[in-house]
């Protein structure tokens, strides 16, 4: 990838170190690499006996469905089916990623805590897993920033009427909740336009005043979590904020960023790392396992989760149709991503996703039309519309099959990982 915004522009604009500019690394590529093959499932490392609770997916914005059920319910009743105990949902007040068999009825004012009571996500939420992640936001838009004092009073108190509700609604059951913005460098930027790709193009001149008001934002969110969390001991629920990064790697170069510019400077609870920047150019996983590391070494935790827990993988997905890669290709690739979470002892992470929600290139077909042919979508899935398991979730059944010991060696890839071709 080419990164070709100079180191004088970010000093310029006041925005980094010089030592954020060429990060040196403790460790070589090649020492990487061999941590991540003694930790890769596929060369002999021990499954561990917890790797459901340490695996999920998101389900949002799928272009087909198979039930008659409300589509917020059926990806979820089918997430904890396949044996995931981690599932990520979109918990915005404009609900447009559910709308199959789906009657939302909601008020013009809808709270967030109000959201959470809705039946669909009660019956999300009822399924037996032990982490459940919502991409969310006060605002009604999910990557529109407050900028008046109302507007981060507003999303402070709804933070904490809703972490207040699941930590007493869920008192009695072990359950983690965690409240995370989506991709946090892409509301930096204003969007994912080519102006938005900084690094390429020079970022704007008001980069400071964007920087100020996403740490008021941030700070605001931690605290309604924090104060609910005062609000309500002795509940076995656990509620947490997170902030989520995803331009990790152009940080890494100087890039203005959510991890070198934002993390330091607020307490949060955890971090999400959405991660395409880490697994697009490299298959081998050595720019996750940094990327890791980077963002480590920005962090401002408030304590309520350990430092070793407190970085997760929240998005990482493999388009199957589109990068037309070999189904040993793809159980190789994601082998390699599970042998950096557990490296790195990372808590979990969240594949991209249940049902795919992009189409192919030339493909127009907008929610709430559906489709049953493979070939309409770019394949982030694990399940196909032709009903059929995807290459990941063949890799993931066979973790999930041999928790708490090793895959069995030697074995034939291309039949573990294959199932049937899209």
């Amino acid at each position: 990838m080419v990164r070709w915004l100079t180191l004088g522009w970010v000093l310029l604009l006041g925005l980094a170190q010089p030592g954020h500019a060429q990060p040196a690394n403790p460790k070589s590529d090649a020492e990487i690499l061999k941590i991540i093959q003694r930790h890769r499932p596929s060369q002999g490392a021990t499954i561990p006996a917890n790797i459901k609770h340490r695996l999920g997916a998101t389900h949002v914005g799928g272009k087909y469905h198979f039930t008659t059920a409300p589509y917020l319910v059926e990806g979820s009743q089918k997430m904890a089916e396949l044996g995931f105990g981690v599932i990520k949902l979109w918990f915005y007040k404009r609900p447009s990623g559910y709308q199959y068999n789906s009657s939302w009825n909601l008020p013009a004012n809808v709270t967030l805590k109000q959201l959470a009571q809705h039946p669909y996500y009660q019956a999300a939420f009822a399924q037996p897993f032990s982490t459940i992640l919502l991409s969310t936001s006060a605002e009604q838009v999910n990557d529109k920033l407050p900028t008046d004092p109302e507007g981060l009073k507003r999303e402070e108190a709804e933070y904490y009427d809703l972490a207040r509700h699941l930590l007493e609604q869920y008192r009695e059951r072990d359950v983690r909740f965690v409240l995370h913005n989506w991709e946090g460098d892409w509301i930096l930027r204003g969007g994912t336009t080519w102006e938005a790709h900084w690094g390429r193009v020079a970022p704007p001149a008001d980069v400071p005043a964007r920087l100020e008001r996403m740490r008021a934002l941030f700070r605001a969110r931690q605290a309604g979590v924090s104060r609910a969390r005062a609000a309500v001991p002795g509940t076995k629920c656990r509620v947490y904020h997170a902030i989520e990064v995803n331009k990790v790697l152009d940080a890494m170069y100087g890039v203005p960023a959510v991890t070198t510019q934002v993390l330091p400077f607020v307490e949060t609870d955890m971090v999400s790392w959405s991660a395409y920047d880490g697994t697009d150019f490299d298959k081998s996983g050595v720019d996750l396992y940094k990327g890791i590391d980077f963002i480590r070494q920005h962090l401002k935790l408030t304590g309520a989760v350990e430092k070793k827990d407190a970085v997760f993988l929240g998005e990482i997905g493999i388009p199957e149709m589109a990068t037309k890669n070999q189904p040993q290709e793809f159980r190789a690739r994601w082998d390699a991503y599970v042998g950096v979470v557990l490296a790195q002892g990372l808590p979990f992470m969240v594949q991209w996703e249940l049902f795919c929600n992009e189409t192919a290139p030339g493909v127009q077909l907008a929610q709430p039309a559906a489709t049953t042919t493979n070939r309409d979508l770019n394949g982030f899935w694990l399940i196909r519309p032709d009903g059929t398991k995807s290459y990941v979730m063949n890799y993931f059944d066979e973790l999930l099959h041999h928790a708490g010991g090793k895959l069995p060696r030697p074995q034939d890839a291309t039949a573990q990982a294959g199932g049937q071709q899209p």
